[in-house]
């Protein structure tokens, strides 16, 4: 005789994404004293974006999340959970370097900290005058219901800065900044979205703060243990009046309410029903701004020997940075290097034909460290890639907007349909959205419309 049906499990609310904004969410939920909250996740383990690679070092744990006293949200937790925010002291006396394309090594001249705002790298009056007075007019919660905000989205970041940059170093100079900032060219980046995403006023510096991220997520999903779901690949969300059914290859799950706390391109990846066609083609272009993080473990950090930062700018887009992240409580170095995957054309771009290789582009990395920093630069403890490939999940750093995207998209961003909700950093407000801080904060927004709704 063949077994009766499968007995489906009951929720009030699933969670599909248990990174920041899904643990947030599950946070304030549970704080209302919702019944049964489940998160479900996809990879083997949970914290999203903020979940950054163990190196398989000794004494030497994963890097760290870098923020800073605007980070409100990421702040507030902390302080929650008990876990240390330190700050990042800037050693005026190391120097910053630069390299060629031919493998030529000087000392740079603006010498500004990777960790300073996007204003003070750029240091140009005139051009900040123009965006501030810009700026001003913006809606940081609604940038698409700004004053003149059609024609701010239809311009590019690029074109703007062409009109108001006579030289071309300066140009250069200001495009770099904004791709290390972005994580795409200008050409790809709306005025609009700029102008929201770096605030209304100038801030002349910033501190920079650091807290361990392996402890951050640890501490938040310590809370919802047996309530995450790991490896659990959500492929169909369908939805009625009445329930929302949630399935995958493991099964299963009927709830009153669901929370995509994930991109909208990653969403995307979930066949929804029903889903409003303006909702599909705003996941189906929601453009994502992929990144190879590249974490390299040393024996010891070597190069302050030499009176070097660690910070090293590679024309060649290979990687286009590094940055020093040696732990605190370690004698080891670690250098983290970031190369962009948008090809070579555009400032600070790589050879395409490199990133898609993992092997040639950690061999060529190497070689431009070793051609930098010297010999001892080519004799990494670990070396730990995360880029677009194979992992699904995550991959976006930033998810700047393109030209014309907020005023077309923007107003169907954040609206439920039916009862689904949306949350991910690329939800929340500006200046937040698109990071860690923004990922907290539009958690807890998506909870406020379910706890309205149950």
């Amino acid at each position: 005789m063949s077994g009766g049906p499968a007995v489906v499990e009951q929720a009030d609310v699933v969670i599909v994404g248990a990174g920041l904004s899904g643990m947030a969410a599950a946070r304030r939920l549970d704080d209302a004293g919702v019944g049964s909250v489940v998160l479900l996740d996809g990879r083997d383990a949970p914290g999203g974006r903020a979940l950054l690679p163990d190196p398989g070092v000794d004494a030497v744990s994963p890097g760290s999340l870098f923020l800073t006293a605007h980070d409100r949200a990421l702040l507030e937790i902390a302080r929650e959970l008990d876990i240390d925010v330190d700050r990042v002291e800037d050693d005026a006396a190391l120097d910053d370097l630069r390299m060629n394309e031919d493998g030529d090594t000087w000392v740079s001249e603006e010498n500004v900290p990777l960790a300073a705002s996007w204003w003070t790298r750029v240091r140009d009056e005139w051009i900040l005058g123009r965006l501030t007075k810009l700026a001003q007019e913006i809606d940081f919660a609604e940038p698409w219901r700004s004053k003149h905000a059609e024609e701010l989205d239809s311009q590019s970041v690029r074109a703007w800065l062409s009109t108001h940059t006579f030289e071309p170093d300066s140009l250069t100079f200001v495009e770099e900044q904004l791709t290390m900032e972005a994580g795409l060219p200008a050409d790809r980046i709306s005025l609009l979205w700029l102008l929201a995403h770096i605030g209304p006023w100038p801030v002349e510096e910033i501190v920079s703060l650091r807290l361990d991220a392996g402890e951050l997520v640890g501490a938040l999903a310590e809370r919802f243990a047996g309530r995450i779901r790991t490896g659990r690949h959500v492929s169909r969300v369908e939805h009625d009046a009445d329930r929302v059914r949630v399935s995958g290859p493991w099964g299963e799950i009927s709830a009153r309410r669901v929370i995509l706390a994930l991109s909208p391109a990653d969403a995307d990846r979930i066949d929804i029903a029903p889903l409003p066609p303006s909702r599909r083609r705003l996941q189906r272009q929601w453009p994502q701004a992929e990144i190879i993080r590249t974490e390299l473990v040393y024996q010891r950090p070597f190069w302050k020997n030499f009176g070097l930062s660690g910070e090293v700018h590679f024309e060649s887009g290979i990687p286009a940075f590094t940055v020093d992240d040696s732990p605190a409580d370690s004698d080891r170095g670690r250098l983290i290097a970031h190369t962009y995957t948008f090809g070579e054309n555009d400032p600070l771009g790589a050879d395409q034909q490199v990133t898609d290789s993992p092997a040639r582009h950690r061999a060529m990395l190497l070689d431009n460290l070793e051609r930098a920093l010297g010999p001892l630069a080519a004799e990494p403890l670990a070396v730990v890639e995360a880029g677009a490939q194979p992992d699904p999940y995550s991959r976006a750093y930033q998810s700047p907007a393109f030209p014309g995207l907020l005023t077309e998209f923007g107003p169907r961003l954040r609206v439920p349909v039916g009862r689904l909700h949306w949350a991910g950093t690329e939800t929340a407000e500006f200046p937040s959205n698109g990071t860690l801080d923004g990922a907290l904060s539009s958690g807890r927004r998506a909870a406020e419309e379910v706890l309205r709704e149950l």
